[in-house]
């Protein structure tokens, strides 16, 4: 018996169904607008395409019906940031740019994270009149995905806008990375004037050593000396208090390893010559193989107008030949020093007659021309400074031949 009822109701509801399909097919379509037939069993995805492909065809006929189908999504909310995104593009080609635009602030209600979503409405305002309606969507992408960078700033070349028109606007937010990748694409660009805007924004917000060696030589690349040395002061603000003043050497005791940001002690690798950092001086060793010219620690240094005296300590063991160690600085040279000794203090002393220049420290030992010309045994250097002796005022008193207090 059981058996029989059950066949009974599945038939019941085969034939329930079979009635419904029957039905919802032949729905009467007096009243239903051109293109949204059969919504409810056809997927939104392809109304859309439909809808797409009739906006593009032209005629009012399928312009109507494809504007048909976009407002029936609209009121199911079926459509998707992306989907937005490109009946922007089909009205935009229909000439309906206001169209457009509230497609692009669906798609953005609808993908407020989506870096292509943002970067097609930064497009779309950067192509009509009002291009600078662009920037806050350029800023958002930046704020996200790094991978856009490249793009983005081409665009902000095509605005002609300064950097700090850029930021008002909100085209690059508020967390540095962003802007010091702008900054770099500034200098590649060679916009000087904005490349120094975007500087002196990053100033109070922790700018990188590196980033700042980048600036300073894309000054001195433009002949910009004075503006190189200012903003190579400025990097070091109250970590060297005193630089650019009472000193113009940094690490000068060697308190940190060298070698760390650009204009730090730079070390030169040579097969012959071993150095390193040894209780709080620069050790270096001639392993006696060669008579070599040797110059392989240096550190550069901007001085300003004036005299300046140099020194600096060396010690010595085992030191060959009658060419030791000494220092060059522009063109003057200690003395060098040979043998064994204990501290021995180098000086001498220079003239900048320039509003600023770059010199040059090094540890220099000249070419033997004995017989017995290899060099080898250590020097360990200390205490390397560059004091002002007058200054820039005193210095050109001193040119006039009026008496300096």
């Amino acid at each position: 018996m059981l058996p029989v009822i059950a066949r009974l109701l599945l038939s019941a509801v085969l034939v329930s169904a079979a009635w419904m399909k029957v039905c919802l097919e032949s729905a009467s379509r007096d009243h239903q607008p051109v293109g949204w037939t059969h919504f409810y069993l056809t997927d939104p995805d392809t109304l859309f395409t439909r809808a797409i492909e009739r906006l593009k065809e032209g005629p009012a006929l399928d312009l109507d019906g494809g504007q048909n189908i976009l407002k029936g999504l609209l009121r199911t909310n079926a459509a998707s940031g992306d989907r937005w995104v490109d009946a922007e593009g089909a009205f935009v080609q229909a000439g309906q740019i206001d169209k457009a635009e509230y497609c692009l602030d669906r798609a953005a209600q609808l993908a407020p994270n989506s870096a292509g979503t943002l970067l097609s409405i930064a497009i779309f305002y950067l192509n009509t009149t009002k291009p600078r309606n662009a920037l806050p969507y350029f800023g958002k992408v930046l704020g996200g995905a790094t991978d856009y960078d490249a793009t983005v700033f081409n665009h902000f070349d095509t605005l002609h806008l300064s950097f700090g028109q850029i930021v008002a606007s909100g085209g690059l937010p508020a967390q540095p990375r962003a802007v010091e990748a702008y900054f770099r694409h500034l200098l590649e660009t060679g916009d000087l004037a904005n490349a120094r805007e975007a500087w002196e924004w990053l100033g109070p917000r922790s700018r990188e050593d590196r980033l700042a060696e980048t600036y300073v030589n894309f000054l001195l690349g433009r002949g910009l000396v004075e503006k190189a040395s200012a903003a190579w002061s400025s990097q070091l603000g109250a970590r060297e208090a005193d630089f650019g003043k009472s000193t113009f050497v940094l690490n000068g005791g060697f308190e940190h390893e060298p070698g760390g940001t650009l204009f730090d002690w730079q070390i030169a690798r040579d097969e012959h010559v071993q150095v390193s950092r040894e209780s709080s001086s620069l050790r270096i060793e001639f392993d006696g193989k060669v008579n070599l010219i040797y110059q392989g620690v240096s550190q550069r240094v901007f001085l300003p107008r004036g005299a300046y005296r140099f020194e600096a300590f060396v010690r010595t063991a085992g030191i060959t030949t009658d060419e030791g160690v000494g220092f060059r600085v522009s063109m003057m040279e200690t003395a060098r020093v040979t043998g064994t000794t204990d501290w021995k203090k180098l000086e001498g002393t220079l003239v900048v007659d320039a509003p600023v220049k770059l010199v040059e420290i090094q540890v220099v030992r000249r070419q033997s021309l004995r017989f017995d010309s290899l060099i080898a045994g250590t020097a360990w250097i200390d205490q390397v400074s560059l004091s002002p002796l007058l200054s820039k005022e005193g210095w050109l008193r001193h040119q006039e031949n009026v008496p300096v207090p």
